[in-house]
């Protein structure tokens, strides 16, 4: 089993500032949980002003540094990746991001270097920094709402997805009937987030009331209504997204 990690990441060098960054996370396993020390750095901004950093949406304090004490639930998934990783040599390409992995048990490094599967080794550690952000509390829970409203019915439901224990808890509503609640599964989730923030959004005209006119709508945890194929809109003529959105909502909300 492990019993202590350290991740180092770094944007790949075509990423300009001020959105380039690396982080360092150290992990040490105890019974009950996990021991991290988490650090988040943007760098390279030293040639851009405060108003260029603004302009694209940062304050120029985005910096975040964390230690204290995690949920034990990311160690399977650790340990599976780890199962389908080999070391790899480290590439000079700007496309690709730094990624170097230590991952030690009691008697011995098992992993040390850079893993040939970094595309999947990304992804976990999104949700990995995510489930951090929520435990340290700098970042709440992801709440999406949706609401389809016809001529003679009403469906609600609230997906409340937490990162750091991976839960979702669902709540739906049928008309004016009491709010119904249950636990969802976590890998349909994702597949649902995935399709949902595929969509692209006009911020400019989403609506911050709770529409009341016939319709499909969705907030996306900003506390914005965007109707579907109005203000939230298909992002390829190809496939229609919306379709699957709300196909995958109708699945969730109908399963037990």
């Amino acid at each position: 089993m492990i019993t202590e990690f350290e991740i180092k990441y770094e944007t790949a060098a075509s990423i300009p500032p001020p959105y380039c960054y690396y982080y360092h996370i150290k992990g040490l396993v105890s019974p009950n949980d996990i021991k991290i020390d988490f650090s988040w750095v943007y760098h390279n901004r030293e040639g851009l002003t405060q108003e260029e950093i603004e302009d694209e949406g940062f304050t120029g304090q985005d910096d975040f540094s964390w230690k204290g004490n995690i949920s034990r639930i990311w160690l399977p998934l650790m340990e599976e990746l780890l199962k389908n990783s080999r070391t790899t040599t480290k590439t000079d390409t700007n496309d690709q991001p730094f990624l170097e992995l230590t991952f030690k048990t009691q008697k011995n490094v098992i992993f040390q270097g850079c893993p040939d599967s970094i595309w999947n080794w990304e992804y976990f550690l999104q949700e990995f920094i995510q489930g951090i952000y929520e435990t340290s509390g700098k970042e709440a829970p992801l709440l999406i709402r949706y609401k389809k409203i016809a001529a003679q019915s009403t469906l609600f439901c609230s997906l409340k997805i937490q990162f750091k224990d991976r839960s979702v808890s669902i709540q739906t509503r049928l008309n004016d009937a009491k709010m119904q609640q249950k636990s969802g599964n976590w890998d349909e989730m994702k597949e649902l987030l995935e399709l949902i923030f595929s969509l692209s959004f006009i911020s400019e005209k989403a609506e911050k009331r709770e529409p009341h006119l016939q319709g499909s709508y969705i907030d996306i945890g900003e506390n914005l209504w965007y109707e579907l194929g109005k203000v939230a809109l298909n992002p390829s003529l190809k496939v229609n997204t919306i379709a699957q959105v709300e196909q995958h909502i109708n699945k969730i909300v109908k399963s037990r």
